[in-house]
């Protein structure tokens, strides 16, 4: 099987004035692999139970975020290298001038290596059946449709999924998700990055 591509218009470097806008490959996602069909996966290629495919992930999370909480950098298997990086709560120009409560943990880096960025590299091939949009009207039937094709698959749907599978950046993603909110074909659940949208409730006649 192969990864599908298409070309999007690059925002950062124009073309030169009379010509066509430069254009970068990108990879037109199918979906989101969730923990839960991982763990099937991996039990049902291997002895291990998917409550001990389950239980080992649990463990590794939950060490990851202790050592990185202790200072370290934390090497996992063959795909990479975790850190985590600080942030001050303003600009600083003399060490003095600042104390340890106004310094925190910001955000958590993953360093991938290179046998592991060698073993993601796959075949790609052109999708003839999409391409990525910014300004073009899509009828809405459509984006409803792939929409719910989603939600009967995997059973929930995340604005990336979204994104993935209609070509709607992302403003123009949260402007559709939350009409379909409003509509009362999807709800949302979570908030943040943990942000995710099922099938609405039906709500019972009397």
């Amino acid at each position: 099987m192969s990864a599908y591509y298409d070309f999007q218009k690059n925002p950062s470097k124009a073309g030169k004035e009379g010509e066509a806008p430069l254009l970068h490959p990108r990879i037109v996602s199918r979906g989101t692999i969730t923990t839960e069909e991982l763990l099937g996966d991996i039990a049902h290629a291997t002895s291990f139970t998917k409550g001990d495919v389950e239980g080992v992930l649990t463990a590794l999370t939950e060490n990851i975020a202790y050592y990185l909480r202790e200072g370290y950098h934390v090497e996992l298997g063959r795909m990479g290298f975790f850190s985590a990086s600080l942030k001050a709560t303003r600009e600083v120009t003399n060490p003095k001038e600042i104390r340890a409560a106004n310094i925190y943990f910001d955000k958590v880096h993953f360093r991938v290596s290179a046998w592991f960025r060698k073993h993601a590299r796959g075949r790609v091939e052109r999708a003839k059946w999409f391409r990525f949009r910014e300004s073009e009207e899509v009828d809405e039937t459509v984006l409803r449709q792939r929409l719910e094709k989603h939600l009967d698959k995997h059973g929930f749907i995340t604005r990336i999924d979204y994104s993935g599978i209609t070509g709607r950046l992302k403003n123009r993603a949260l402007k559709d998700l939350k009409l379909f909110v409003e509509q009362g074909v999807i709800q949302r659940k979570g908030a943040g990055n943990q942000l995710y949208f099922v099938r609405a409730e039906a709500t019972p006649t009397e």
